[in-house]
C-alpha cells in the first residue's frame, strides 16, 4: 500500500517542479525584456549625443576654416582654444546624469517601487 503512495509523490513534486518552472520563466523574462529596452535606449542615447558633440565640432571648426581671415581671428579672439573640450564635458555630465537617473529607476523597479 506505500507503493502507490510514492508513485504518486513523484508526480505531484513534477507537477509543482513544472509550475515553479513556469514562474521562473515568467519572471526571468520580463526581466530581460526590460533590462534589454533600458540598455538599447541608453546606447542610443549615448550614439546620438556623441554624435551630436562631434557634429557640433565639426560645424564649429568647419566654420573656423572657410570664414575669411579678419572674421576668423575675431571669432578665434572670443572662443576660448578649449571649447571643444568644454562641450564635451558639458554633454558628457549630462549623459552621466541620464545614466544614473535610468539606474535610479531600474532599482527602484526591482525593488516594487513605483518609477516615475
Amino acid at each position: 500500500m506505500a507503493l502507490p503512495a510514492m508513485l504518486g509523490m513523484g508526480a505531484v513534486i513534477a507537477f509543482v517542479t513544472r509550475i515553479l518552472e513556469w514562474i521562473v520563466t515568467r519572471i526571468a523574462s520580463r526581466v530581460t525584456n526590460r533590462l534589454a529596452g533600458i540598455l538599447i535606449w541608453t546606447t542610443l542615447y549615448i550614439s546620438l549625443l556623441v554624435g551630436l558633440a562631434v557634429t557640433f565640432s565639426a560645424i564649429i571648426s568647419g566654420i573656423s576654416a572657410s570664414l575669411p581671415a579678419d572674421l576668423s581671428q575675431g571669432i578665434a579672439a572670443i572662443k576660448p582654444n578649449n571649447f571643444e573640450a568644454c562641450m564635451s564635458a558639458i554633454y558628457g555630465s549630462k549623459v552621466a546624469v541620464w545614466v544614473f537617473q535610468q539606474k535610479r529607476q531600474l532599482i527602484d523597479w526591482e525593488q516594487g517601487r513605483p518609477v516615475l
